[in-house]
């Protein structure tokens, strides 16, 4: 693993955490184009690297490379040139355009085809021509304007593609046909590319050895991408899939090395099944050998329980208990305690008294209870905390163990795979009920945990299209749960985005529901939107910077809010997606990506030559592959952060209320003549066990975190506040605390042990 992260492919630059970008490299000034080119003086400073390909562009800071190999291998390139005939008139040149106006036709057998643009002075016809076809992508030229461009190939229909292969090829000639056969296996179009070596085959009998050799060639990619997909779909928990197509592996010409790999995978999931068994089988021995012992009443269903859900996800809950299962000096009920408890609060927290045992699976319970128990519930939170303390030897610390391994407290609200469902949300005490829409991954199980994506619809489209159409097939393949918040009232989309606390409420309201509801990872929480809901991606992602391992905006304007936040990004990765002719959207955020590069964010930009806004669904590879890598950090030991709004002002283990009232109620419309300057709050927690805040807000909440370079409560812990003392003694765990906050925010990975209030 080390010597793969510190290699690069020709072509290809790898950053810092594992995402690669193919194209070549180029150290690079500013984002910044024309007059407002700043002057940086006789001594050029490079704070950017831009990777260029036909396709499109990234820009990441200098300092997030780790490899950058500037070697470039075309060896693997099949590529077709068409000819094209510019028209008379052709030289005006397309500087920004706004969009397609309606869906582009076909390219038919010369490829071309003729789109109609938004463009500033209204609807425009431009003929384009395909000039290029490779594997990765076909170069378009307008025959009508001056305007270049470029899309993925595999966004193109098959039918299309070989209408124009054959155009600029021979039938009859063998070298030709060949030609075409390798360009469909370099492309990954393994059908089109066995169909045209059976036809070849077939018309040109001499040509069998090199048929053959092809085929070997087709053989070895297709069982590559087989092998690179059971892989994937092993990470994404669709266990069933890849055992089943373990078994039935295409064995003729693949190379030993891949068939090894499979038959391991198929091995593992074989050996899982016979512990499965083995353990299903001990656990109904053991338990009849206790037949006599009163307890035998709670372990029956416990044992039922466990053996009904039992399944390769959640198996390595009981190694204990198959590691000592055969050891004579334990007792029956002891081997049966380390099952139990195991199955609770996990394998490596395993205990052998059985009566601890049970206890733990009463407090498993009782803590369900009261996560599910309503906002307005206190008096049944109080009576379930009654019961929970009463129970010896179950406190914070067996609590803590326990969260992460529970089901999902709450109803999946008719949610199950392949079926999208729209689930309303209880809203707060006078706000008008909320409701997102939901999709889970194939073969979703409440054992597995899972990466979430909060998609957020552009004007154009609604909620559910903006799950199932970008997110939707490829969520499901990659196991991800994706929600998608009604964040914008119907009556209100063609007005845009309006940047509301209302809005960004409806979306915390949905993720932390969802939370509740289903086996979230809530490290791996993703944010994204198109158009306004990138808009919004930007606002809520830098405004709530802690509830996301990553943002992804597409077509998305860095306004309002934003750009005053965008210290708040420091930890937050973010990979944004544009059109090199939106030129409206780049005017508007090239101050703050540029910030973003000259301060070593984690920011992927990518643009794409030629486009205007797009959905980009050729990323979205790209971008699974970028969120594979990424985790939610730890909580920071300083937090330091810009906010002008009372909905923006929780971060991480610091709250903050009652920020001063001039900062409110903003007229965006005169921000220009009367700057915006946002409030600064900042807290840290000193390796003297010291929380030191400053801050012009009137409240704040320190929750209290675990971990290194968090609050140690073995020693004394003291609260400063603008330099005034307002805490010096001891805390101690408070499950209420603990238990309130996941109940509130639906977080079981990031627990919190306790929490302190401060007024005025």
């Amino acid at each position: 693993m080390a010597l793969s992260a510190r290699l690069a492919f020709p072509g290809e630059v790898r950053l810092k955490n594992g995402t690669a970008l193919r194209g070549v490299s180029t150290p690079l000034e500013t984002l910044i184009v024309g007059p407002k080119k700043p002057n940086v003086g006789p001594i050029p400073i490079y704070p950017m690297v831009m990777v260029y390909a036909p396709l499109k562009r990234y820009f990441v800071p200098l300092r997030q490379v780790e490899v950058d190999n500037k070697e470039i291998d075309l060896s693997r390139h099949v590529g077709f040139k068409l000819h094209q005939q510019k028209t008379k008139g052709s030289g005006k040149i397309l500087a920004a355009i706004q969009g397609f106006v309606d869906k582009p036709e076909p390219f038919d057998e010369y490829g071309r085809r003729t789109v109609t643009l938004n463009s500033a002075n209204g609807p425009l016809d431009v003929i384009q021509g395909v000039t290029v076809i490779t594997p990765e992508y076909l170069k378009i030229m307008a025959l009508n304007f001056n305007w270049e461009s470029a899309f993925a190939t595999s966004s193109v229909p098959v039918e299309q593609l070989d209408r124009m292969l054959r155009k600029v090829t021979r039938p009859n000639n063998p070298d030709d046909r060949l030609k075409i056969a390798s360009f469909y296996i370099q492309a990954a179009l393994y059908g089109p590319a066995e169909r045209e070596l059976a036809s070849i085959a077939a018309e040109f009998p001499e040509l069998v050895q090199r048929v053959a050799d092809a085929q070997v060639s087709l053989a070895v990619a297709q069982a590559q991408e087989l092998l690179s997909e059971l892989k994937l779909r092993q990470s994404a928990g669709q266990h069933k899939f890849v055992y089943d197509w373990s078994k039935k592996f295409p064995t003729k010409n693949i190379d030993a090395p891949t068939l090894r790999e499979v038959r391991e995978i198929t091995a593992r999931y074989e050996a899982a099944l016979a512990r499965s068994e083995q353990a299903k089988a001990r656990l109904g021995e053991l338990q009849a050998q206790l037949a006599s012992d009163p307890r035998v009443r709670e372990i029956g269903p416990l044992r039922a329980a466990l053996c009904e859900r039992l399944n390769y996800s959640n198996l390595d809950r009981l190694d204990a208990f198959l590691k000592l299962v055969a050891d004579p000096l334990l007792k029956p009920e002891e081997k049966l305690a380390l099952a139990f408890s195991g199955w609770v609060v996990g394998s490596a927290n395993a205990v052998t008294d059985i009566d601890q045992a049970l206890r733990f699976w009463q407090a498993r319970s009782l803590v369900l209870d009261y996560l599910r128990s309503a906002p307005d519930a206190a008096a049944e939170r109080t009576a379930v905390f009654a019961k929970l303390e009463a129970l010896e030897g179950v406190g914070p610390e067996r609590i803590a163990q326990m969260l992460p391994l529970l089901p999902p407290p709450r109803d999946p609200a008719g949610a199950a795979p392949g079926k999208t469902v729209r689930i309303e949300v209880s809203a707060a005490k006078d706000s008008p009920a909320t409701a997102y829409w939901l999709s889970l991954p194939d073969e979703y199980h409440t054992d597995h945990s899972y990466p979430l994506i909060v998609a957020l619809h552009g004007e154009q489209g609604t909620p559910e299209q903006e799950l199932q159409g970008f997110w939707g097939a490829q969520s499901k393949r990659h196991g991800y749960i994706v929600i998608a918040p009604e964040y914008v009232p119907q009556t209100a989309r063609n007005k845009g985005y309006d940047f509301s606390a209302e809005s960004h409420q409806i979306v915390i309201d949905s993720l932390r529901d969802a939370l509740l509801r289903f086996s979230v990872d809530a490290n791996r929480v993703f944010l994204s939107g198109h158009g306004m809901g990138g808009d919004a991606a930007w606002d809520m992602g830098l405004s709530h910077p802690h509830l996301f391992a990553g943002v992804m905006p597409i077509n998305g304007a860095i306004d309002h809010y934003a750009p005053l936040y965008w210290e708040n990004g420091k930890t937050l990765p973010m990979f944004t997606i544009s059109g090199e002719l939106d030129r409206d959207l780049m005017d508007r955020n090239v101050g703050t990506l540029m910030k973003f590069m000259q301060y070593n964010f984690d920011v992927i930009y990518a643009e794409y030559n030629g486009a205007g806004p797009e959905a980009f669904y050729s990323e979205i590879h790209a971008l699974f592959d970028w969120m594979s890598r990424l985790r939610r950090g730890p909580p920071p030991k300083e937090i330091k952060v810009r906010t002008l709004r009372e909905s923006d002002t929780s971060f991480w283990w610091f709250e903050f209320s009652g920020i001063p009232e001039h900062m409110k109620g903003i007229n965006w419309a005169n921000a220009r003549q009367q700057p915006v300057h946002a409030l600064t709050v900042t807290a840290k927690i000193t390796p003297a066990n010291t929380i030191s805040i400053h801050s012009k807000a009137a409240n704040h909440t320190v929750w209290l975190a675990r971990g290194e370079g968090l609050v140690d409560f073995d020693r004394r812990l003291k609260v400063e506040i603008n330099g005034k003392q307002r805490w010096n003694d001891f805390v101690k765990p408070d499950l209420v605390a603990m238990l309130d906050h996941v109940r509130i925010h639906g977080d079981r990975q990031l627990l919190y042990w306790g929490v302190l209030e401060f007024g005025k």
